[in-house]
């Protein structure tokens, strides 16, 4: 039998005698008794990191309580009492062998308890967890109390949760939210759904607040509104959105949706918004633009509001007119619709369905990840959606050729010459989809890029070789559109100033040297507007001094050629200004505008107060169309009893910042 093995704790003890030893590091004496228990006890309560450094991995160890009796780790017939009191008053854990026949022929005994809590030491045993306090137990259950911190805030994650989420009041009572909260956190009282409500109201008003006074600090401020109808309800809804900048950044918020009672003329959708601007501190002058579709009424209602000169029709908007024009070809409309009967039709036969499903699985289960892919159903209110309805039907021509086939009654497959048109027209059409998904964002500038984008598409589908009859009818009538709707484009004052004040485009892209001459002249014109509102007027003290003086024939003259001076210098300094910026390098596409103009605010002062104001205008109303599509979320037949103005309170709180919910 080979030497019993040295605890690892001994390394930190000196042993005084048999029952006695002192700590190397803190130099105190420990009794020890013969075994490390003690020993154990102090490096883990007062040398914390010695204690980690004799045990680098953790597992469980199981306490044991003081009635039960302690089964040997060996499972041998040897039980243990729990303790015996050792004569100095320590506790000590003693084994009490049975008499089992392996023993009394001279068998080795099991380990004691001690030596086995020492081997398992060695082996890196984690220590017992103490038990919380009584002041611990009594805190976690009063902060479940109603005024509690613990409930204070389930509660308010509560609320973000349904306003972000888009989840009915009624979550409160469902089956499994209520077996999830009972699960997480047992002591959480569930409000009711009239206390949500009460909640919800309560958090719109001050959050509210808050964006009212920053939207009343805010000098350049657009606007997007469009008109959304729920078929649900058979009601009309405005809808208003705000976009603004601070440093670098672009902000957009939610104003809200305001139903409309009345006939929409351009008189009362006028008052509705300027009853918003009123009600949200908006000044009418720090409004740059208002971005709304070519609807009639709402062009006017913009013009009687703000002015026609802030009005901008939405790019996206016209991008979907020019898609739009080229279905006078009557061959294509014709390819069209045999495309979307076809669609209609897998739509509509579930055994077509499961065939194509089960056609595409193949190769959905070949690329990691992929999704399964599905006919795409043209829609008339769906930007774009004719493109990928054909997109989708071309890559799966081959799959849906074997399944018609198969299909007596089913639509006829196209031609080949009709396939050919099909690829063809996509190539003109792209284009077009490319510049959608460019300028629909709201989080980086795209007044500037719609000159740029008009030139780049007239280039791509002019230079476009087609050979396709068909096709090409479909390349001259897009020509053909795009001038029509966008060849004055360069003559809106707000989109050529963005686009000269963009560090990316400045001139490049102008096409009409008028336009451009027009358009540079009109930001001479604001930087002496600014630099004379700049100006501190002539003070009445001055004036006195001046009358004081000596009467003289030639003072109006004196003050012409002083006032001829400085406009001279003025005009000098600013033309060198915007010179200077306009002889500077091109910046690169994918760097932020605002972020260059940020360096340049220092050399060109004049100049940034401008370039800021018109690059922080949206290019599109696309923000008010991805509103009614949160509102059509929430307006839903489980809701259809939900009034407008909680619907305007929801949409808003769901477009609130995370940082401002918890005001």
């Amino acid at each position: 039998m080979g030497p019993k093995k040295k605890s690892s704790v001994w390394q930190f003890f000196n042993k005084i005698d048999d029952k006695k030893t002192k700590c190397k590091l803190c130099h105190k004496e420990i009794k020890s008794a013969g075994n490390t228990t003690n020993l154990i006890g102090h490096i883990r309560n007062v040398h914390k990191a010695a204690y980690l450094e004799i045990q680098p991995k953790q597992t469980t160890f199981n306490a044991v309580t003081t009635t039960d009796e302690i089964s040997n780790p060996l499972d041998l017939d040897t039980k243990v009492t729990p303790y015996n009191k050792m004569d100095d008053g320590v506790l000590q854990f003693q084994p009490v062998p049975s008499c089992s026949g392996s023993q009394r022929s001279g068998a080795p005994l099991p380990k004691t308890v001690n030596e086995t809590i020492d081997s398992d030491l060695d082996e890196n045993v984690t220590p017992l967890k103490r038990q919380r306090t009584i002041q611990a137990a009594f805190k976690d259950i009063s902060s479940y109390s109603e005024s509690g911190v613990k409930t204070r805030k389930l509660n308010n994650c509560l609320l973000f949760m349904i306003c972000k989420d888009h989840q009915p009041f009624s979550i409160v009572e469902n089956e499994g939210f209520k077996t999830l909260m009972k699960t997480v956190a047992p002591q959480y009282k569930l409000p009711s759904r009239t206390t949500l409500r009460r909640w919800l109201d309560d958090k719109y008003e001050v959050i509210s607040e808050t964006i009212k006074k920053m939207l009343s600090s805010i000098e350049d401020i657009t606007l997007t509104t469009d008109i959304w109808s729920d078929t649900l309800n058979m009601k009309s809804f405005l809808g208003i959105t705000a976009h603004f900048g601070i440093d670098i950044e672009l902000y957009s918020v939610t104003l809200g949706v305001y139903e409309l009672d009345e006939r929409h003329t351009s008189d009362y959708l006028s008052e509705i918004l300027l009853k918003v601007c009123q009600d949200w501190k908006i000044d009418q002058e720090n409004v740059t633009a208002v971005v709304t579709d070519n609807a009639a009424n709402i062009v006017k209602a913009i013009e009687l509001a703000f002015g026609r000169r802030k009005h901008i029709p939405c790019f996206a908007h016209t991008l979907n007119l020019v898609a739009e024009g080229t279905m006078i070809c009557i061959e294509w409309r014709n390819i069209v619709s045999k495309v979307k009967s076809i669609v209609t039709w897998f739509k509509q036969s579930c055994i077509a369905s499961d065939e194509l499903r089960k056609a595409t699985a193949a190769a959905t289960e070949s690329s990691a990840g992929a999704a399964e892919v599905k006919l795409i159903q043209s829609v008339d209110t769906r930007w774009n959606s004719t493109y990928y309805m054909l997109q989708r039907f071309l890559e799966l021509r081959s799959v849906i050729n074997d399944i018609l086939f198969r299909h007596p009654r089913a639509p006829a497959m196209l031609s080949a010459s009709e396939i050919s048109t099909v690829s063809s027209v996509i190539m003109v059409l792209r284009p077009l989809e490319a510049a959608t998904k460019e300028i629909s964002g709201d989080k980086y500038c795209t007044s500037s890029k719609i000159i740029p984008l008009v030139r780049c598409m007239l280039s791509k589908i002019t230079s476009a070789v087609i050979e396709d009859p068909v096709a090409k009818e479909v390349q001259k009538l897009a020509i053909n559109e795009i001038n029509k709707r966008m060849g004055s484009i360069e003559h809106v004052n707000a989109l050529a100033i963005a686009s000269i004040l963009d560090p990316r485009f400045k001139r490049m892209h102008f096409n009409d040297p008028i336009a451009c001459s027009n358009a540079v002249t009109k930001i001479k014109d604001l930087m002496k507007k600014n630099l004379h509102s700049n100006e501190e007027p002539e003070s009445d003290s001055d004036k006195s001094d001046k009358n004081e003086e000596a009467f003289s024939l030639w003072t109006d003259h004196h003050k012409l050629v002083h006032r001829n001076w400085k406009i001279n210098k003025s005009e000098d300094v600013l033309s060198d200004e915007l010179s200077v910026y306009l002889r500077t390098p091109v910046g690169r596409l994918k760097e932020n505008p605002l972020e260059i103009w940020r360096d340049y605010k220092i050399q060109f002062p004049k100049l940034y107060k401008i370039a800021f104001k018109y690059l922080t205008i949206v290019g599109t109303s696309v923000p008010s169309e991805r509103l009614f599509s949160q509102a059509g979320l929430v307006m839903t037949e489980q809701r259809n009893r939900l009034k407008g103005k909680r619907l305007s309170k929801l949409l808003f709180l769901h477009s609130i910042d995370k940082k401002y919910w918890n005001m």
